[in-house]
């Protein structure tokens, strides 16, 4: 979700060599005619110049709603987006055993409406000490992104021929699940709360998912799946435009394990026919100040997943929480 904020831009920087979708590293990527995936593989060991660095493949950091800015120094609703995202940054790049992966789920930037070149060049920046590490980072698009500008700032980052086109998708494999990445952005125009994945979007979905039951499927996707019963109107009425046909597509295909969100800024898990949803916390601002702000440490199970929200606030009551699921069968 956005706040209109104005920004000033800043020097353009050259780009890291980030791994997105998909990963520019040939020897991770594999691309599969059959059901036109793109599929990125987590690597064993983490390759930096001159060493590598062993890594835990199933351990995973996942955060969302950065809302960078191209001021370094902007502020929206009390706080530094710049300052939150690189607390967590340095948070991640810190950690013993380093994560198979890091991914940003979506409204990573925010300029007011619309975010600029800037924006995305600054948080590419601030990703670096992940980058310089040789941990793959994955985006999504949120709904207050812009897909060609992002596309115009960072060609590095993006496939060159996306498995639905228009859209950033992907698929994740790793080696206890396969992580299905989404794109919910539809107004390409000006910032609405809401999201769409459309027809074609969750037809290559569907395919992808019935092309890939050997392991347990999570999907990602910036945006919830409306739930009339929330407090927050976001949660209520702000995400998915066509979330019943998404929830349709998942239900019967008891492989899907979860999904995961971002959108409200909220901090939240429940279960839908043995689906768990797992709402993300944001790293920026917030609407509820009993939520916190922060990332979650993600570590893939034999039979399920366990989740542990790391907040920037480390006084925060529910700094620490942790769910523990268990895969519903199949």
């Amino acid at each position: 979700m956005c706040t209109d904020t104005a920004a000033s831009d800043i020097q353009p920087h050259k780009l890291m060599p980030i791994h997105i979708i998909p990963i520019k590293r040939r020897r991770f990527l594999d691309l599969s005619a059959k059901g036109a995936v793109a599929t990125i593989v987590v690597p064993s060991v983490l390759a930096i110049p001159g060493k590598e660095v062993p890594i835990d493949p199933h351990r995973f950091a996942f955060l969302s709603d950065t809302h960078i800015m191209a001021n370094p120094t902007a502020v929206a609703r009390g706080i530094n987006m710049a300052d939150h995202l690189r607390q967590v940054v340095a948070e991640i790049a810190a950690q013993t055993t380093k994560p198979g992966g890091v991914v940003v789920n979506g409204d990573l930037a925010t300029d007011g409406s619309p975010p600029t070149a800037g924006a995305y060049r600054y948080l590419a920046k601030l990703l670096i000490p992940l980058s310089n590490l040789g941990i793959p980072i994955h985006l999504t698009m949120g709904n207050c992104d812009r897909r060609s500008l992002f596309a115009d700032t960072l060609t590095a980052m993006l496939p060159g021929t996306p498995p639905v086109a228009g859209r950033m998708v992907n698929l994740l494999k790793t080696e206890r699940a396969n992580f299905f990445l989404l794109d919910s952005l539809y107004n390409t125009q000006r910032t609405v709360t809401e999201g769409d994945l459309g027809m074609k979007q969750i037809g290559w979905l569907t395919r992808a998912l019935d092309n890939h039951v050997e392991k347990p499927a999570i999907v990602i996707c910036h945006h919830n799946v409306n739930q009339p019963e929330a407090k927050s109107g976001t949660a209520q009425k702000g995400g998915l435009r066509d979330g019943a046909a998404l929830v349709d597509a998942l239900l019967p295909r008891k492989h899907v394990k979860a999904f995961i969100f971002g959108h409200t800024h909220e901090w939240r898990h429940w279960q839908l026919d043995g689906i768990h949803f797992i709402n993300l916390p944001t790293t920026a601002y917030i609407f509820d100040p009993e939520e916190p702000r922060g990332w979650v440490d993600v570590r893939l199970e034999k039979r399920g997943m366990s989740l542990r929200l790391e907040s920037l606030d480390k006084t925060h009551p529910k700094h620490g929480e942790k769910f523990v699921l268990r895969w519903r069968k199949e």
